[in-house]
């Protein structure tokens, strides 16, 4: 996939999240925001001219170069979030409070990433 088509992934994957969750889907909309992350993830790895892997290893590795570059701890608490998100899709393991919580905080994740996205594109 290109850059272009992982963004796209992964604004609708979040518009799907906002839906299933709405329709009482937490199980659902939890992996949305996997989904989301997964791909604005792979599209940091095409500006940053860094192909990982493909696997969930070389993706904790592109968010800890960021974290690491950008000084921002809240990646490393959001990469967590979405493994739980991930893991409640097949698990069903968190109470509707934890859910509420970890999907903000998964969503937040997306979108700084999609904001380094666009950074990485532009910085030198």
């Amino acid at each position: 996939m290109t850059y272009e088509a992982h963004i796209n992934a992964t604004r609708s994957f979040l518009i799907a999240e906002d839906l299933l969750r709405k329709a009482g889907m937490g199980m659902a909309a939890a992996e949305m925001v996997w989904g989301a992350a997964v791909h604005v993830i792979d599209a940091t790895s095409h500006r940053m001219g860094r192909r990982h892997p493909g696997n969930n290893r070389g993706r904790e590795l592109i968010v800890e170069y960021l974290s690491n570059k950008h000084s921002l701890v809240i990646l490393a608490r959001g990469f967590a979030a979405i493994h739980h998100l991930h893991n409640h899709f097949y698990t069903g393991r968190l109470s509707h409070q934890e859910l509420s919580l970890h999907l903000p905080t998964g969503i937040d994740f997306v979108n700084q990433m999609m904001e380094l996205a666009d950074r990485e594109g532009t910085s030198s």
